[in-house]
């Protein structure tokens, strides 16, 4: 269980969620959240129905059916009728309130549905409340045979990705009555927010006069993804031996990070958290992780500071103890992955989380980049996270990003998913590298500005809608390893002039539809699968291929 601060902190809409089994009781404790919740006059007029997988199917269509019709189709109720219908749980909440609803009524539903998302932080699951039902609430409610008002759909699973915080306005700019240099004391330092739920975590154990250093290095480590617990999530007027002791004592607190230096050898606090993990750890080896900043050797340290602390120092770094000297100097990189190792060998670190500009999710052999905000124009994708290899680009990453102009994917990358680059209306550039083997559906589609991509040798097949709508293209070499394309691989490229596919044994009718530039391929003598109508719309090819030969785009005359 987690404190409520850091629940209403971790509390956001997710709009991905993982195909992962959420578990009967969870959704019970979720619900009785939602039942707990205040009403105004205790009406409780919430009603809950958790909908079937059918069911699910239905709402979603009912959504993007009157989103059609009264909203342009790109519109927010027709991405939201797709998370209705891949929703792992999905809870109808109903208003049953003879007479109608009073303002009041709506408020204490309000108040219900966020009783149930933060429940949902609690367990370590998210949720995502759903109001774009409201235009077909009626046949919803009919649907699920009901004969009262629908006000939302909940929806609740385990996040996919790693979120990155939404921007909230300052306080200070939504409260008067208060004094400005109040605001100003209550801001604290540079720490962003600590980790403490279910999952395993790491304590930081250090002297504030190092803060610096410290500040630095949690936040490369939370860019690499490790769970990581310090004060920082300490509240004003809380005794710091009853919470931090406490949270060393957590299960889940499955190590301690302390930052030597001059300063911690001398902190009665620090020497208490050392002395506290030691117990809790009781000797097993590698837990305690020692990170030294200072300029002499521990011994000296040692020699020279409190008996008491000195005593807690020696009595925790021993043989079986991890211990990682370093220099002075905030954010070393190497020194950081070191770090991210010790987490990663201690179960400390995220499944998905945000690295710079990236999502990401960890995935067999490495991690996923599942998305990019930022708005370069030349982007090189990191090759490591995590003290993982990135090793594959995610499903619709870059989508319609109209920033980025040139990319360069790392060599550790192996697969890009399916419409990883599409919509990027001013990508020109991309290197792929020879590692990659796999590209997925309409990876590049309606890229209309991509003039220069070569594909890896090792691919074996172009899939669907590979490049369709890529009007910028003039020529292609295909790699001599492919040997088939998907549908419409080339359709709408109006600018191709020129195609080199030495070994292509299959190809589909309309993978060069739309290709009015088109004047020569080159193609393998195995070639099959074009058929008499394959160039009608590409005026300049005078070929023989596939037992026709095509005159300004038409089948003359079968072969014989």
């Amino acid at each position: 269980m987690i404190y409520l601060d850091e629940a209403i902190r971790e509390r956001h809409s997710v709009r991905n969620f993982r195909d992962k089994v959420v578990p009967d009781k969870a959704i019970l404790q979720i619900l009785e959240a939602g039942r707990l919740a205040p009403s105004a006059k205790n009406r409780q007029p919430w009603r809950f129905e958790v909908v079937g997988s059918i069911h699910k199917n239905e709402i979603s269509d009912l959504m993007k059916k009157r989103a059609n019709e009264i909203y342009r189709a790109d519109s927010t109720v027709a991405t939201s009728a797709e998370i209705v219908r891949d929703a792992p749980v999905l809870v109808a909440v109903f208003a049953a309130v003879g007479g109608g609803c009073t303002a009041s009524d709506y408020i204490s539903i309000g108040a219900c549905l966020e009783n149930m998302c933060l429940k949902a932080v609690d367990l370590g699951l998210a949720g995502l409340i759903v109001c774009d039902c409201q235009d077909c609430a009626a046949d919803i409610a009919a649907l699920l045979g009901r004969n009262c008002e629908l006000v939302a759909l909940l929806v609740i699973g385990y996040e996919c990705v790693g979120h990155r915080q939404s921007e909230k306005l300052p306080l200070e700019t939504l409260v008067n009555g208060i004094s400005g240099a109040l605001f100003e004391e209550n801001k604290g330092d540079a720490l962003p927010q600590a980790d403490v739920g279910e999952a395993p975590f790491l304590f930081i154990s250090y002297s504030h006069l190092d803060s610096a250093i410290v500040v630095s290095d949690i936040v490369e480590l939370k860019k690499h993804g490790v769970r990581l617990w310090y004060d920082a999530s300490m509240i004003s007027g809380e005794k710091w031996d009853e919470r931090a002791l406490g949270v060393i004592r957590q299960k889940n607190c499955v190590g301690v990070i302390v930052y030597i230096s001059e300063h911690s050898v001398r902190s009665e606090s620090v020497a208490k958290e050392l002395l506290c993990a030691a117990e809790h750890f009781q000797g097993e080896a590698g837990r305690i992780i020692g990170i030294h900043i200072g300029d002499k050797v521990l011994s000296e340290y040692l020699y020279d500071g409190k008996p008491t602390v000195s005593h807690a120092f020696r009595t925790v770094f021993s043989d079986s103890s991890t211990y990682i000297p370093r220099a002075r100097v905030a954010g070393m990189p190497d020194d950081i992955l070191q770090i991210v190792d010790e987490a990663n060998r201690l179960g400390a670190v995220r499944e998905s989380g945000v690295y710079d500009d990236f999502r990401y999710v960890r995935t067999e052999g490495g991690v996923e980049l599942t998305q990019y905000w930022g708005c370069s124009k030349e982007i090189e994708l990191p090759a490591a996270i995590a003290g993982l290899p990135v090793v594959s680009l995610g499903k619709n990453m870059f989508r319609s990003n109209d920033c980025v102009e040139g990319v360069t994917i790392p060599f550790t990358v192996k697969a890009i998913k399916d419409g990883a680059f599409l919509k990027m209306s001013n990508l020109k550039t991309i290197t792929i590298p020879e590692n990659v083997t796999e590209i997925g559906v309409a990876a590049f589609r309606d890229c209309v500005s991509l003039k220069d991509v070569s594909l890896p040798q090792g691919l074996k097949k172009m899939s669907e809608a590979l490049f369709r709508g890529c009007s910028s293209l003039t020529e292609f070499v295909v790699p001599e390893t492919v040997t088939e394309f998907g549908e419409a691989v080339f359709n709408g490229c109006s600018s191709l002039c020129r195609v080199y596919m030495p070994s292509v044994e299959h190809v589909t009718e309309g993978c060069f539809y739309g290709c009015c530039e088109l004047e020569e391929i080159i193609a393998s003598p195995k070639l099959e699968g074009l058929e008499e109508n394959s160039f009608l719309t590409c005026p300049k090819i005078n070929i023989d291929l596939c037992g026709y030969r095509y005159r300004n785009g038409k089948a003359i005359m079968k072969k014989s």
